[in-house]
């Protein structure tokens, strides 16, 4: 529930629907009674929140029997939280900003802070004997609906809940994500003295920065909501508890916070080292197109026919039908069945997407069995090779769309030695939010975007371009912002993240920028900026412009 409080909901909590998991060594000794005991705290708490639980599964034969005896698995619960969201551009993120606002903290559980069942005992091999629970219900809820209520007024800066590792892990957590943010804290108000359990306890609990007078705002509907600083520049968390100090360097614990992660990536990556030297040392430092205003820049006026074509195993289809029509395409969805048949072909279309996915499980490797459909069917392969020969066309491959492209030779055809896709130099399937700069090129997508740094969302397991020749004999209309990985997800050479072809219209990258048109797709997003649409946006209207120009 402390996760889900910072979208805002319909209806505050009466929104929110629960669904446990329940695993548990059921039928030995005292389990069944232990499992009934907390089904019946679970449900006695729902019911006195208003929220209901309706669904559910079990795994209730956790034991594993052996020769010398039999090992139970600890009882256990996971509950997911659900809810619809009104807006979900209202979210609230756990980024501290620096020099804003004050920071707050409300102890939800309404107890006095323990260690019973924290990561603090965890790493000691303790349990504790006392864990903290929800004394007043009814504190709890107000305090849900109120701070629903301020992200609604938008006066929430930024939140966290106070979970794994306590408050003083939540505190660096709202630091770690930006490279100089710090706080001054003063938990003495809090009326803690064992400073011990205040920063490292789990009592359920939230962290609120924000510029409105919060403990007034809460204290007159009975919640107990405590100031304890604010932030800064710095780069330190300073912090004290009545007359125990505590000064630490954020860049430091982020390495440490970091450490675990990188150590498990160690036996998976090939690039783990790289990653753990280069993931704070690029920023993301976005520069929008100059006339962008974050609206469409043209009136959608007449439709234009465009297609989407995709396999078995595709996806994003839906993004890119959306991103295509809101600028006034109107969109065909073109299976790769209706081309084999010859139920379609693509001669009544200017502007054909291929999208992203995993076309028939990339068991012949990524797009090759797309790129077989193509090549093997006469049907197929007509209506694609008709739709290149045309000059009044434009295409867009993206991700699988851009491998498929590119196992068919279609970007660089004037090329004895082809292009093509490899794994990543990782060795893994890379999943993150990067940013590309757009370079001087030909492609009629991006024209006048040139010189902008975007972020984008970047999925592919082989997207590294192997360009055999000299970067001269490329039209490379992006590269990632950084040419060291992570930056770079893949490796690709010249640091390339989009390729076209010498006449412009023929555009395919690897990142995804039909999954990063909203300003709430993005991980990241230039603060004090309305926009309703990212600048994404401009490339499918730029292909408009263009079809209708050229008739």
């Amino acid at each position: 529930l402390t996760n889900i409080v910072w979208t805002p909901l319909e209806s505050g909590i009466k929104s929110v629907s629960l669904s446990p998991n329940w695993m548990w060594p059921c039928n030995n000794p005292g389990e069944n009674d232990r499992l009934y005991e907390a089904v019946k705290a679970c449900s006695d708490f729902a019911v006195e929140l208003g929220i209901n639980i309706p669904t559910g599964k079990d795994s209730l034969s956790m034991k594993q029997k052996y020769k010398d005896g039999d090992v139970l698995a600890p009882g256990t619960v996971i509950i997911t939280a659900a809810g619809q969201c009104q807006d979900i551009k209202k979210t609230v993120t756990p980024v501290a900003v620096a020099n804003k606002g004050k920071l707050y903290y409300i102890n939800l559980s309404s107890q006095k802070h323990v260690l019973g069942g924290s990561s603090l005992n965890q790493i000691r091999n303790k349990i504790g004997t006392e864990a903290p629970g929800i004394e007043d219900i009814e504190v709890f809820k107000k305090a849900f609906d109120l701070i629903q209520s301020l992200i609604d007024e938008n006066k929430i800066i930024a939140g966290h809940d106070v979970s794994s590792g306590g408050l003083i892990t939540s505190l660096l957590e709202m630091c770690f994500p930006s490279n100089h943010v710090g706080m001054q804290i003063d938990l003495t108000a809090v009326g803690e003295k064992d400073s011990v359990a205040l920063l490292f306890g789990e009592n359920s609990g939230v962290i609120l920065q924000s510029e409105s007078d919060l403990d007034s705002y809460f204290a007159a509907e009975g919640v107990t909501c405590y100031p304890i600083g604010m932030t800064d520049d710095s780069g330190k968390l300073s912090l004290k508890n009545h007359n125990d100090p505590l000064d630490l360097d954020v860049s430091h614990y982020r390495d440490v916070w970091f450490s675990t992660s990188a150590a498990l990536d160690a036996h998976q990556n090939k690039c783990a080292e790289i990653r753990f030297s280069n993931y704070k040392t690029t920023p993301l430092k976005f520069k929008f197109p100059n006339n962008f205003n974050g609206s469409l820049s043209r009136s959608s006026g007449t439709k234009v026919k465009a297609a989407i074509i995709r396999e078995k195993g595709s996806n994003s289809e839906r993004e890119m039908a959306f991103a295509m029509h809101s600028v006034g395409f109107e969109v065909h969805d073109i299976h790769m069945t209706d081309l084999i048949e010859g139920r379609k072909t693509l001669d009544e279309y200017q502007f054909i997407a291929a999208v992203g996915g995993f076309s028939n499980s990339d068991v012949l490797g990524s797009a090759k069995g797309w790129a077989g459909a193509f090549l093997y069917n006469p049907k197929a392969k007509k209506s694609l090779d008709d739709f290149f020969a045309r000059e009044d066309t434009l295409s867009l491959g993206v991700c699988n769309g851009c491998q498929l492209f590119i196992a068919l030779g279609l970007i660089t055809p004037e090329h004895d030695i082809l292009p093509k896709m490899s794994h990543n130099d990782s060795g893994k399937f890379e999943c993150q939010f990067t940013a590309v700069t757009v370079e001087e090129s030909s492609s009629v997508m991006l024209q006048g975007m040139e010189g902008s740094t975007l972020g984008i969302w970047a999925a592919h397991g082989e997207g590294k371009f192997n360009l055999p020749l000299k970067e001269s004999e490329y039209q490379i209309p992006a590269k990632y912002h950084h040419d060291q990985y992570p930056a770079n997800p893949n490796g690709s050479d010249y640091n390339a993240a989009m390729l076209c072809s010498k006449n412009g219209r023929h555009l395919v990258m690897m990142p995804h920028l039909e999954r990063s048109t909203f300003p709430w797709n993005w991980a990241h997003y230039p603060e004090n900026r309305t926009d309703h649409f990212s600048p994404w946006i401009t490339a499918f209207e730029n292909a408009k412009q263009w079809i209708v120009n050229s008739k």
